[in-house]
């Protein structure tokens, strides 16, 4: 079976690639994201939506024109949202934990395993991708455990330093808080939308710049964990990432925006036509399993690329450091010979 060699790739190059692999393997990824996600996608249904009240196949809109239907059918989103409390709490400290800390690395480690033997025209099959990660379940559970709690760190952190500048500059403007928020100040109120709406930009701006760096620099810790035996991987991640932020930023904002045309324009259309029902939130379970793949096997080709790239760089400098300390000497010039001086006679 040919082997063929990883070599570095752009971003063009590198999401062309996902998509080929994901097309050639769909099957296998597929079933893996269905395995890992469809359980758990469907218990926080069924824990954030009365299923009492919702409709079978499509919500019920007899009687209104084209426009009130959509517009039912839209607002009715929130009017079948659970108001349960048990409910809620199940779904935040049970389901939620479980998804992002044993269903996310599982799903997300198998794929990158797949994407690993494709890539190098090797066979796995989905039985050994998914005992490959299950060899390294505690530690990739405890990685994504403390990625997560690093993550919302920074991002608090972050929110908490922005939200103080923000009110800083409006007082320093000349505003106070009872003239930002008084009705009767016209002024007051001009200033708060304006503040807002700028502090609004520069804050997603902000989150994607700035925990968004740290986020990005340490977010390869699973492949890592996965294959180099690692046991937390975020230092690893750090180093690994050096010097390539601005190129995999520019490829997960892309990937971001690819992710959301296709998954809010899927969702538009089946809220739109079926309403809120419960064949839709089986739908949108399956539109999940569908489109995480492509984003782990974007993932995980981000990973070789870096990986590919950081040993060229080792073994370049390691050669240039080789070449250094084994630079050749110039021989030293021969010493002029002395005329020999014979016994018992003297030179004036």
């Amino acid at each position: 079976m040919n082997r063929t060699p990883i070599a570095p790739m752009g971003v063009g190059k590198l999401l062309d690639k996902s998509f080929s692999v994901y097309r050639q393997h769909f099957g296998a990824f597929f079933l893996l994201a269905l395995i890992w996600f469809g359980p758990l996608l469907l218990l926080q249904q069924l824990l954030l939506v009365d299923l009492t009240r919702v409709p079978l196949l499509a919500q019920d809109t007899e009687g209104l024109d084209f426009a009130e239907s959509l517009g039912a059918r839209f607002a009715g989103q929130e009017e079948f949202m659970t108001q349960s409390i048990p409910m809620l709490l199940l779904f935040i400290f049970l389901v939620a934990p479980i998804l992002l800390i044993i269903g996310y690395p599982q799903m997300l480690s198998g794929s990158i395993l797949l994407t690993k033997a494709a890539l190098e025209g090797e066979t796995l099959s989905l039985k050994d991708a998914l005992k490959g990660a299950l060899r390294r379940f505690w530690p990739l559970a405890g990685s994504t455990f403390l990625y997560g709690v690093i993550a919302f760190a920074v991002s608090t952190a972050f929110v908490i330093v922005y939200g103080l500048i923000f009110f800083m500059i409006g007082f320093a403007g000349g505003a106070t808080l009872e003239s930002m928020f008084d009705p009767s100040d016209e002024g007051g109120i001009v200033l708060m939308i304006v503040l807002f709406i700028f502090g609004y930009l520069f804050l997603i701006a902000g989150m994607m710049l700035v925990p968004g760096f740290f986020l990005i620099r340490w977010g390869f810790y699973m492949p890592i964990v996965l294959y180099e035996r690692d046991g937390i991987g975020i230092g690893e991640s750090w180093n690994l990432t050096k010097g390539n932020f601005w190129r995999l930023f520019g490829l997960f904002v892309v990937l971001s925006v690819i992710y959301s045309m296709f998954s809010s324009g899927i969702q538009l259309v089946l809220t739109g036509v079926l309403g809120t029902s419960i064949l839709t939130q089986m739908l949108l379970v399956a539109l999940t399993c569908l489109l995480s793949p492509w984003m782990a096997i974007v993932y995980a080709l981000a990973y070789f690329d870096l990986r590919v790239r950081k040993d060229g760089t080792d073994l370049q400098e390691l050669v240039s450091r080789q070449l250094a300390t084994s630079a050749p000497v110039e021989p030293a010039e021969p010493a002029t010979p002395t005329p020999a001086q014979e016994p018992g006679v003297t030179h004036d």
